[in-house]
């Protein structure tokens, strides 16, 4: 009897290691530009017209998959994309454009449970003038700081040691819309930040 247990509760633990996630987003007029989620491969992202007239289409160069809705008018409709390759995919409104419409799908490696405890940082203010302020959950040992244009273009590079936080000066860049990007130990976190 307690072997037939013991198998039937790993059958059941495998079953929810494999599950896999759908996350609903809804897409408005208006939404901003950090409309960001992280996932796993293999996860489905739904996208639900909130008003009418929008399109979800991957950004060519600065996406790992190339996805797009095509034209759907009416509100309700929606979009569904399952993501597989492990990377970043930026996105945007065709009709609103990046602007006003857009984000980041990260798609990362089914973790373990002990994985998914990597570091992941946060901007501290946002939009930003002058300095970008960026705080990490953890202590980061040594990590690769990029920040990019929605194109995918590599703006600033520069690394960061031994720190829970960096300060990056970001006064020289123009007005618009950037990603900030960090990899340290086989593990890569991006975020949208704003530039006054």
């Amino acid at each position: 009897m307690k072997t037939k247990l013991l198998i039937a509760g790993l059958f059941i633990g495998l079953l929810n290691v494999n599950a896999q996630t759908t996350h609903n987003l809804n897409w408005f007029t208006g939404i901003g530009t950090d409309v960001d989620l992280t996932i796993v491969s293999g996860d489905t992202v739904i996208w639900t017209w909130t008003n009418p007239n929008h399109t979800v289409e991957s950004v060519e160069g600065s996406s790992v998959e190339s996805f797009d809705s095509g034209f759907l008018a009416p509100t309700n409709s929606t979009f569904s994309y399952t993501f597989t390759v492990v990377g970043d995919n930026d996105y945007f409104c065709g009709v609103h454009g990046a602007a006003s419409m857009s984000g980041t799908i990260t798609v990362d490696e089914n973790l373990s449970i002990e994985d998914e405890t990597l570091n992941t940082f946060s901007i501290k203010s946002n939009p930003v003038n002058q300095n970008l302020e960026l705080n990490f959950s953890q202590n980061l040992l040594e990590g690769k700081l990029v920040i990019l244009d929605l194109l995918g273009k590599s703006i600033l590079s520069t690394t960061v040691n031994n720190s829970s936080s960096a300060l990056i000066d970001v006064s020289s860049l123009k007005s618009g819309v950037y990603i900030v990007k960090i990899s340290a130990e086989n593990n890569t976190q991006s975020n949208r930040f704003i530039k006054n």
